[in-house]
């Protein structure tokens, strides 16, 4: 019998989230105690204690007596545990996840020594919080062990909840790119890049696995410094590298030298922040040359640097963030033939063995939702158990995505039309009447208040002095007037020049809303096997690449085909993994986009 959507996801939880009148501009600001170095600004009115105490009271009265039912079993819902963290990690984001998607001027080939090499590949763990995660500089999240029937969970941590309980959630995630290009031959070619651990195929040429790959400039290569031979960790100096390769050519401080290279800047504002930095140049089976300055270059000339962010703060300990942020580094110009995206393998209770003599991975449930606006998957174990006992949820939220600043069209429907993050400064325009008659006339104001609240509430209105590029009026020169390095007191470019400058908070690389977003454009479930007692068979068993069934070409028509884009929500007792997708979309030389990811547990729903 088809099973109506309401049996495994309360409606409540969506109509609470939409029924919600709480302003972005007011959850940015309530959330900033979060980060510590984050600016006081008199601008902030509102307790975050007793914000989330009210909403999360609310949800409580919403989620007390709710239940759902799945094909064997019945749950009350005594808390709401899960929906709180994913509540938290939304809007822990609108303040953390700002973007550095912006345009760029092409950049002259990086040098072959400093390209993805398989000798630089390195792991870190993320164990900031409530989560413990094993990670890798190559892209991959989270891991599998060569033996999943004797692994040793003291050592072994896959996104580990809680930390120290020796249950693991994902048998690993990895960002992907997929494009459809001409070869020189002018024969189309399917080229899929993942950073995965399987599925990858063996490059014709070098024999090795066509796979992101990691670049030196990003760690602490000295084994007598960085004793872990980790990857580069904001809490841990050892790691970082002499000078940072992307620094080299600062005009303030070359290479950065004893400083983070932070999201934020130099100051780390989370309690852990990773950086790593990987290309796809092993991916060589094509007579595709993406650089015509360059033809030892190969892949699709993308660079992909990555962070996790982790704070110990009750309200996100039970939420890890990734954020990618890829640049085309080739002169090929990409136009709306590429998609970006995330590919995630459920693995709820880890690997081993569970207590009914099933392995742990190889029977997992997952559910897809977009009603609350949140494109969040969470996957739960089909008997409710893992390795050692009780487990609870997981969400996979898809929380940025790339923008289009080219098409003429409001896409995220927030009053702007095409926003980007490499608008510059603009018009300096002073006074308030001065600011409202520009956006009358500039902006769709219902849609503008719908999103961001009333105008004359926004900082730039009030302080009276906006700069146009400031898009969405959140720039103060009094509270974030940093200069590039995103500090006071370094005397950098542009700091206390009172214009906006890159770099600076709430502007243009650091603002998630100054880019016209297209959203999640497809989900794609990967039934790997059937759980024991399945009655269902079906399995998909995608490959990223072509091994005779053409998954790079399937998925590229998935995805760009509405009718086909999004798939079934719901899979029972299943190995499963699953895709999120943006795009396609235009990708300029020399230019980059991004997307993000929240992890978030729960106990239950």
């Amino acid at each position: 019998m088809k099973k109506n959507k309401t049996s495994y996801i309360p409606s409540t939880f969506a109509s609470s989230l939409n029924d919600s009148n709480i302003s972005r501009e007011t959850r940015s600001k309530i959330l900033s105690p979060l980060s510590e170095g984050a600016v006081s600004s008199p601008l902030s009115s509102v307790s975050s204690k007793q914000w989330e105490h009210s909403i999360i009271q609310s949800f409580n009265h919403s989620f007390m007596r709710s239940s759902f039912s799945s094909h064997k079993y019945s749950y009350h819902l005594e808390q709401n545990i899960f929906a709180k963290y994913i509540l938290c990690f939304v809007l822990v984001l609108v303040f953390i996840m700002t973007s550095q998607i912006t345009a760029q001027v092409l950049q002259d080939p990086v040098p072959v020594e400093w390209r993805g090499s398989i000798d630089a590949e390195r792991s870190g763990t993320h164990d900031a919080n409530l989560i413990r995660t094993i990670f890798y500089n190559f892209g991959m999240v989270g891991d599998y062990p060569l033996d999943p029937g004797n692994v040793d969970l003291s050592i072994f941590h896959s996104v580990e909840i809680p930390k120290g309980s020796g249950e693991n959630y994902s048998d690993g995630t990895t960002p992907f790119v997929l494009a459809k290009v001409s070869t020189m031959s002018g024969n189309p070619a399917y080229i899929m890049e993942t950073g995965f651990r399987e599925r990858q195929a063996i490059s014709p040429i070098t024999g090795k696995i066509m796979r992101f790959e990691p670049r030196f400039g990003f760690f602490q290569k000295d084994p007598i410094i960085n004793k872990g031979r980790s990857v580069a960790i904001s809490n841990d100096p050892r790691t970082w590298p002499d000078e940072w390769y992307d620094k080299s050519n600062d005009i303030d401080d070359p290479g950065w030298r004893g400083y983070w290279n932070g999201f934020f800047g130099k100051a780390p504002k989370a309690d852990q922040e990773s950086y790593v930095v990987y290309d796809d140049n092993f991916y060589d089976a094509w007579n595709y040359y993406p650089d015509n300055r360059d033809n030892t270059r190969r892949g699709l000339g993308m660079r992909v640097e990555q962070r996790g962010f982790q704070w110990a703060n009750p309200q996100a300990g039970l939420v890890i963030f990734f954020h990618y942020d890829i640049t085309n580094e080739s002169t090929t110009s990409y136009d709306n033939n590429v998609l970006f995206g995330l590919y995630m393998d459920s693995g709820v209770g880890g690997s081993a063995l569970g207590p009914n003599g099933i392995y742990e991975s190889d029977d997992d449930n997952a559910f897809f939702d977009r009603e609350a606006g949140l494109n969040l998957v969470y996957t739960w174990d089909n008997y409710g158990n893992g390795h050692i006992g009780p487990t609870g949820y997981l969400g996979y939220s898809y929380l940025e995505t790339p923008g289009n600043a080219i098409d003429g069209v409001d896409n995220d429907q927030d009053g702007i039309l095409d926003e980007k993050r490499n608008s510059g400064a603009g018009q300096k325009l002073v006074g308030q009447e001065a600011i409202m008659n520009y956006v009358s006339t500039n902006y769709d104001v219902a849609k503008f208040e719908a999103y961001y609240g009333p105008v004359n509430k926004r900082p730039a209105y009030i302080q009276g002095v906006w700069w146009t590029g400031d898009e969405d009026l959140d720039w103060v020169a009094e509270y974030y007037d940093t200069g590039a390095d995103g500090i006071f007191g370094t005397n950098d470019t542009g700091e206390l020049d009172g214009i906006p400058t890159d770099g600076e908070t709430n502007f243009d690389k650091t603002d998630i809303d100054e880019s016209d977003q297209i959203g999640l454009t497809g989900f794609k479930l990967n039934r790997i096997k059937a759980g024991a007692g399945n009655p269902s068979t079906a399995v998909d068993a995608i490959q990223f690449f072509d091994d005779g069934k053409q998954w790079p070409k399937r998925l590229f028509n998935i995805f760009t085909t509405p009718d086909s884009a999004f798939d079934v929500p719901l899979a029972l007792n299943y190995n499963i993994g699953f895709l999120f997708a943006s795009g396609p979309f235009y990708l300029g030389a020399g230019s980059r986009e991004r997307f993000s990811l929240a992890l978030g547990f729960g106990a239950n729903l």
